[in-house]
């Protein structure tokens, strides 16, 4: 009878109520927290898918104005006839949004990262061989070097362009966003 007598005071149910109602709390607090921790995780890929697109969006806009097989065999056929012409490589920055956010790349979801990764990757090799096509050692080689190097530079541009869209699909799919086939015709018409 005494343990019925304890469970009765008044003082142990305000104490066991008390417990509860912590622990009720405790449970809620933590759903809440969970539940913001991950709606700023959706809004954080969100916003790094966004930054993303903006950027290889950019890129593969640029790439396109140009027809890059043709340009190749301009160039290429310049360098046949002079053995002396050297092409002017331009330098490049397409991964500035990329870098600054390459400690972020685990909140993209898994279906966009490898096209992402595989993309800037791409970028990247580019660039590796435009500081090759101007660097001193392009300018000793003979024609039929550069030739070969002026067209992987090409090639590796047709590449980036491939897997830009891929990736920019990838993203797309991801954020829900799709293409205004008219939006790009336009901006691109207006720049003429």
């Amino acid at each position: 009878m005494a343990i019925l007598t304890d469970i009765i005071d008044p003082r142990v149910q305000q104490a066991v109520v008390a417990g509860v109602f912590v622990a009720v709390g405790w449970v809620f607090n933590g759903y809440q927290n969970r539940k913001r921790e991950r709606r700023r995780r959706l809004e954080r890929m969100q916003d790094v898918q966004t930054a993303l697109i903006a950027e290889i969006d950019h890129y593969i806009v640029t790439l396109k104005q140009f027809d890059l097989a043709a340009s190749w065999s301009r160039i290429v056929t310049a360098m046949e006839d002079d053995m002396s012409y050297i092409p002017v490589v331009p330098s490049e920055r397409n991964d500035t949004i990329f870098s600054a956010l390459i400690a972020e790349i685990h909140v993209l979801p898994e279906p966009v990262i490898q096209p992402v990764v595989g993309y800037y990757n791409q970028v990247f090799a580019v660039d590796a061989i435009i500081d090759d096509l101007r660097s001193d050692l392009f300018r000793e080689m003979d024609q039929i070097q550069r030739i070969g190097m002026y067209t992987d530079y090409i090639a590796l541009k047709q590449e980036a362009l491939a897997r830009g869209e891929v990736a920019l699909r990838a993203l797309r799919v991801s954020t829900g966003r799709t293409v205004k086939p008219s939006s790009r015709g336009v901006a691109l018409s207006d720049q003429s």
